[in-house]
C-alpha cells in the first residue's frame, strides 16, 4: 500500500521535480505523516509557474526537507500542516532572453463548483525554517533572507484559531466568502551590493547595502465567489515593526547604480515584445465592481466587508542613519569643514495605502483606518465638479458630451495615501559634535500644539483617473495633496551645506546611471495643494559676545501657509505686482522676472506639459515674527501680524517666488535687536557666496543644470517704529535689569492693536 502511493505521488511530483526517487519519501499512511528529502525543483517549471520576467532566471532550486501532516478525521476543523526545514534559490539576472514555456497549472480547468476539497487545500498552514533568495548578475549580487516563516488562516481579528470554520465568514445572499490568511517571520535580511570583477564570489563583496528587519506579518483578506472559488477583491496588508537602516553616501550611489542596472534588464527585455492591438469595436473587460452592503447582509459580514482591492504597509518606526564615509579631501570644495558628517531622520507609524481601482465619487468609507470627509476628499470632489463642467464646456460633439455625461459617474481613480504620525530630523554632526550639541532641524509639535492623536503630522495623497470602459473620454487632471504640521523647522547653515553636498553626490550618481525622464515625455500637469499646519521657523542669530541683551533667535509663526495650482481669486489680489509691470525695469538677465508677472496677470487656462512651467498659489494667515533668548523664553515682537499673499512659478531652469503682504506692515525694532538683524543678513549673504561657490566646485567644467531662484516682494507701505533705550546706554558690563524691564514693558504695549493706527 504505501509503495503504491509512493509511486503515485513520484509519478505526479516528477512534473515539478529533478530526479526524485520513492527512496526518497517516508510515508506513515495512517498518521498522515510523510517525509520528503533533499527535493530539487525543476528550475524551468518554476520559472514558467511564477510567470518571471524574461531578464530574471531561475539557476537553481531545492528543500533540504519536507514534512505533511494530514488530520484525515479532522479535516473540516483542522488544517493540513506542510514543515519544510530551508528552501534555496538562485537567481541570475540577464539581459539575455530566453522563451519560456506554458504555464503548467495552466492547464487545469477551472471546476464550475467550489468544495470541500477546495477549502482544504486553501486551509493548508506552512512553516518554513529559511528561505534563502540569492541572485547574481555581471555587475551586482544580493541575497533575501527570511527566517521562520509561517502562513496560516486566522479570524476575522487575525487571532489564532482551533477551528477552522471560524476563519471564514460566509454570506448566502450575496453569494460571498470572506477569508483571512497571515504571513509573518522572525527575521527579514535583504543585501545589495556592486562587484569589482567580474568572477567575483557574493562572499567577497565589500560594505554591501544592507536592511533588516524582524517581527513582519502580512494579513491577507479575500473575498470570494461562493459558488466558484474565484476570487473578486483582496485587501493585503504588510506590517513590519522597527526598522534600522544605516548607509553610506557610497552605499547610495551603489543601491543608484543597481537600480539603473534593473532598468536596463528591463528596457532590453521589452525590445522584442509583441504588443498585441485590441480589435476595434471590442469591449474593454470591465473589473468586478461590488454594489455597496445590503441590509439584509449579517452584522458580522457587514462589520468585515470590503468593496475593492487594497495594498497596506505599515511600519511602527523607522531609523534612518545617513553618513559620509569619504576619505579624500579632494573630494570636497574648499573650506570643507564637515568631517564624517551625519544625519539621523526617525519616522513613526508610517502608513501606505494604495487603491488601484476606486470609484472616484465615492464616500470612501471602505478604506481602511482612514476618516472621511476630510480637507482632501471635499476638495477634490469640489476639482472633479470644476472640471466635469470645463470639460462639457470644451466638447463641441453633442455625442461625446452624451457620452461624457454617462460615465462620468462611472469614473474610476488611482489612489496613493501616506500618512505619518511623528517625525524627526536632525541636524548633522560630524566627528567633533558632542552628545549634548545634537540640534534637531525638523521636529513634530503634536505634543506641545494639542493635537489630536488620529491626527497624522504628515498627510499625503496622490489620485489619477481613468474611464472603465473607454480609453477615448477625456479624463480629469490628477490631483495631489500634502498637508504638513505642526512642526517647528531650524535653519542650521552646516545642515543645509552638507545637504546640498549629497544631492550634488546622488544627482551624479543619477546621471551617471543614466536614470533621466526622457524630454518627449507627455508628463501632465497635476492639480497641486499644499498646506502647512502651524509651521514655526526658528533662525538662530549669530552670537558675537556674551551681552544677555542681544536676542539669540529670530522666530518666524504662523497658523496656515497654503500653496495650490488653483487659484484664490490670486489675479485680482495682487495689486502692488500688477503695478509693477510696465514699469519694472528689466536689466540684461532679468527677463524671467516680465515673463512671470505678465503669466501671474494673465495665468493660463490649462497646462497640459510639466515642461511648460507650473504656477503655484501662495496664501497665508497672518504671520509674527519674534526675537528670545532661547525655548521656553519670551519673546519680543519685531514684525506684527500680517497676512501673506503671492506666487510661485517652477519651470526647469527658473523657480521664483513673488509676495506680497496684504495689509500695512508694521515693524516694530529696538537696538538690540537692530544689530542682531543686521548681523543675521551679513552671515547669510557670505553664507550664500559659500553656496555658489561650492555650486561651482560641484559643477567643475560641466555647465550647471541648478534652477535660478528669484525672490520679489512688493511692499506698498512700511511702518517702522525703533525704540530708543530710555536713560543713558548701559554698558554691556553693567548690569541694569530696571532698563530691561522698562523696555520689555514699553515694547509689549507697543505690540497691541494701538500699532496700527497712525
Amino acid at each position: 500500500m504505501a509503495g503504491i502511493i509512493k509511486n503515485q505521488l513520484v509519478k505526479h511530483l516528477s512534473k515539478f521535480t529533478k530526479n526524485l526517487k520513492p527512496e526518497q519519501i517516508s510515508l506513515d499512511v495512517l498518521k498522515g505523516n510523510t517525509k520528503l528529502q533533499f527535493i530539487e525543483i525543476n528550475e524551468q517549471i518554476l520559472t514558467d509557474i511564477l510567470e518571471l520576467p524574461s531578464w530574471l532566471r531561475i539557476k537553481r532550486a531545492y528543500c533540504t526537507g519536507v514534512t505533511v501532516s494530514v488530520p484525515w478525521t479532522r479535516l473540516k476543523t483542522c488544517p493540513i500542516k506542510i514543515f519544510i526545514d530551508e528552501i534555496n534559490v538562485e537567481v541570475e539576472l540577464s539581459s539575455s532572453r530566453e522563451t519560456r514555456g506554458e504555464n503548467p497549472l495552466g492547464n487545469i480547468s477551472d471546476n464550475s463548483s467550489y468544495g470541500f476539497i477546495d477549502k482544504i487545500v486553501e486551509n493548508m498552514s506552512l512553516y518554513i525554517n529559511t528561505v534563502e533568495i540569492n541572485f547574481d548578475s555581471d555587475a551586482f549580487g544580493g541575497s533575501f533572507m527570511l527566517q521562520r516563516l509561517s502562513v496560516e488562516s486566522r479570524s476575522p481579528g487575525w487571532a489564532q484559531v482551533q477551528d477552522l470554520r471560524q476563519t471564514r465568514i460566509t454570506c448566502s445572499l450575496s453569494h460571498r466568502t470572506l477569508m483571512f490568511k497571515q504571513l509573518s517571520w522572525h527575521l527579514l535580511r535583504i543585501e545589495a551590493s556592486a562587484k569589482t570583477f567580474k568572477d567575483e564570489k557574493r562572499s567577497k563583496i565589500n560594505a554591501p547595502l544592507r536592511l533588516i528587519t524582524s517581527n513582519g506579518k502580512i494579513r491577507v483578506a479575500l473575498k470570494k465567489n461562493s459558488n466558484d472559488g474565484s476570487v473578486i477583491h483582496a485587501r493585503i496588508q504588510t506590517i513590519l515593526e522597527d526598522i534600522l537602516w544605516v548607509a553610506t553616501l557610497q552605499q547610495l550611489r551603489s543601491a543608484i547604480s543597481f537600480a539603473s542596472y534593473i532598468m536596463t534588464l528591463v528596457r532590453e527585455s521589452q525590445k522584442d515584445v509583441i504588443v498585441v492591438p485590441v480589435p476595434a469595436g471590442q469591449p474593454h473587460r470591465q473589473g468586478n465592481f461590488e454594489t455597496p452592503c445590503a441590509e439584509s447582509y449579517s452584522t458580522t459580514f457587514k462589520t468585515f466587508y470590503f468593496d475593492q482591492t487594497s495594498y497596506h504597509l505599515h511600519v511602527k518606526k523607522i531609523d534612518l542613519h545617513l553618513y559620509d564615509d569619504a576619505i579624500a579631501s579632494g573630494s570636497y570644495p574648499p573650506d570643507w569643514n564637515i568631517e564624517s558628517g551625519a544625519m539621523q531622520v526617525t519616522l513613526h507609524q508610517v502608513s501606505i495605502d494604495a487603491y488601484p481601482k476606486s470609484l472616484a465619487t465615492s464616500n470612501r468609507s471602505t478604506w481602511l483606518r482612514y476618516q472621511s470627509p476630510n480637507i482632501f476628499s471635499i476638495w477634490m470632489h469640489g476639482r472633479l465638479d470644476q472640471q466635469f463642467n470645463e470639460l462639457m464646456k470644451e466638447a463641441t460633439d453633442q455625442t461625446l458630451k452624451t457620452r461624457l455625461n454617462r460615465c462620468w459617474s462611472q469614473l474610476m481613480g488611482f489612489h496613493i495615501v501616506l500618512r505619518m504620525y511623528d517625525l524627526t530630523v536632525q541636524c548633522v554632526s560630524d566627528m567633533d559634535t558632542k552628545k549634548n550639541g545634537l540640534k534637531n532641524l525638523f521636529v513634530s509639535e503634536r505634543h506641545t500644539r494639542s493635537f489630536p492623536l488620529d491626527q497624522p503630522i504628515v498627510h499625503f495623497e496622490f489620485a489619477t483617473y481613468f474611464h472603465p470602459m473607454t480609453d477615448t473620454l477625456p479624463v480629469p487632471k490628477s490631483a495631489t495633496f500634502l498637508q504638513l504640521g505642526p512642526f517647528s523647522l531650524t535653519f542650521d547653515e552646516r545642515t543645509l551645506r552638507w545637504c546640498l553636498f549629497v544631492a550634488h553626490c546622488l544627482q551624479s550618481a543619477i546621471e551617471d546611471g543614466h536614470i533621466t525622464v526622457s524630454g518627449d515625455a507627455n508628463i501632465h500637469s497635476s492639480d497641486i495643494r499644499i498646506d502647512l499646519i502651524m509651521p514655526t521657523i526658528v533662525i538662530p542669530l549669530p552670537n558675537t559676545s556674551s551681552d544677555a541683551r542681544l536676542p539669540n533667535r529670530l522666530v518666524i509663526s504662523m497658523s496656515t501657509i497654503s500653496l495650490s495650482s488653483c487659484s484664490y481669486n490670486a489675479p485680482s489680489q495682487f495689486r502692488n505686482i500688477h503695478n509693477l509691470i510696465g514699469k519694472f525695469d528689466v536689466k540684461e538677465g532679468n527677463t524671467k522676472f516680465q515673463e512671470h508677472l505678465n503669466l501671474i496677470k494673465n495665468p493660463p487656462a490649462t497646462s497640459n506639459k510639466l515642461s511648460d512651467g507650473e504656477l503655484l498659489y501662495l496664501k497665508t494667515s497672518p504671520i509674527w515674527i519674534e526675537t528670545d533668548h532661547g525655548p521656553k523664553t519670551k519673546g519680543l515682537p519685531l514684525i506684527h501680524d500680517i497676512p501673506f499673499s503671492g506666487a510661485v512659478v517652477l519651470t526647469a531652469d527658473n523657480i521664483s517666488f513673488y509676495v506680497e503682504p496684504t495689509e500695512e506692515l508694521n515693524v516694530i525694532i529696538d537696538h538690540f535687536q537692530f544689530l542682531q538683524v543686521t548681523r543675521f543678513f551679513s552671515s547669510l549673504s557670505k553664507f550664500v557666496d559659500l553656496l555658489s561657490m561650492d555650486q561651482k566646485y560641484f559643477s567643475g567644467s560641466k555647465v550647471s543644470t541648478t534652477p535660478v531662484v528669484c525672490f520679489l516682494a512688493a511692499v506698498d507701505r512700511i511702518r517702522v517704529h525703533i525704540l530708543l533705550t530710555i536713560g543713558p546706554m548701559p554698558s554691556p558690563y553693567d548690569k541694569c535689569p530696571t532698563v530691561s524691564e522698562i523696555n520689555n514693558s514699553f515694547m509689549e504695549r507697543m505690540s497691541g492693536v494701538k500699532l496700527l493706527g497712525k
